[in-house]
């Protein structure tokens, strides 16, 4: 309602409040900002500002599943997703609710400009146009954000076949040291200088204590000291490297994590993701 009733204050010239323009943006602000500290404290202060207040429109769609629900009582569609891993990033899949608000926000707006040059009839008084305007501004940029993000890159999907548990330990790949950033029973993530593994193939990955293993290179990133992040996984159906990176997560050799207490496995990591 909070996002369909000024489209329907802008195009039908509707009053709803009595109060003054001081007066009712006071009111909303206060309240806005309370609502979104309770957010933040929803979620144990561990998101941003802005993200408190995208979570607020980005919410809507969900809402009018859950009308839609309630009008039809149709079940919605449970949306199966594979459980194996792959090697395939996905870009994010923007919802249509959120494409066709946009494009109701952007036809408004313009709507809403003739109606003040006076090129349609128009009836809002000019403090409701502006009130409703620029929430429906705000929202729209929140809205084409957030869709841009959804759909970048960066954060495409990357399935993993298994947990992974951050250590810290020396490697060697292609006579380098590098440093392991974490690893699983079907993969690793490792940094080494930028150049030394290649863009895609194989390379054989000594780990501390251990004789080498051989892993694809999914991706590189460079970082800004001249390292690249390279991640690594094992072939399907290579079950000798699977075998080596369980026993080294499970019986890790002693030595082979500086961190770690002599007869403690990589696997009682804390930390991990």
């Amino acid at each position: 309602m909070a996002f369909l009733i000024p489209v329907v204050i802008m195009l039908s010239g509707a009053q709803t409040s009595t109060a003054g323009p001081l007066l009712f943006t006071g009111v909303f602000l206060v309240m806005f900002t309370v609502r979104l500290w309770g957010s933040k404290q929803l979620m144990r202060n561990e998101i941003h500002w802005p993200t408190a207040f995208a979570l607020r429109i980005f919410r809507v769609p969900v809402g009018l599943a859950c009308l839609w629900w309630l009008m039809s009582r149709n079940i919605l569609e449970f949306q199966v997703t594979p459980k194996g891993a792959t090697d395939l990033r996905l870009r994010g899949r923007t919802p249509r609710i959120l494409i066709v608000m946009v494009v109701l926000i952007t036809a408004v707006i313009l709507y809403a400009a003739a109606g003040l040059a006076g090129l349609v009839p128009w009836r809002t008084t000019p403090g409701s146009t502006v009130a409703s305007g620029a929430w429906l501004v705000l929202a729209g940029a929140v809205l084409v954000l957030g869709t841009r993000r959804i759909r970048a890159a960066e954060f495409a999907t990357s399935r993993r076949n298994a947990y992974r548990m951050e250590v810290s330990a020396p490697v060697e790949a292609e006579g380098t040291g590098g440093e392991l950033l974490d690893i699983s029973v079907g993969g690793a993530a490792v940094r080494f200088p930028h150049g030394t593994l290649p863009a895609s193939g194989s390379v054989m990955l000594r780990l501390p204590e251990a004789a080498p293993v051989r892993l694809q290179v999914i991706r590189t990133t460079g970082q800004p000291d001249g390292t690249e992040i390279a991640s690594l996984r094992a072939a399907d159906d290579d079950w000798a490297t699977y075998r080596a990176l369980s026993l080294w997560i499970f019986h890790t050799p002693a030595g082979a994590l500086p961190d770690f207490p002599p007869g403690v496995p990589a696997a009682a990591s804390l930390r991990g993701r």
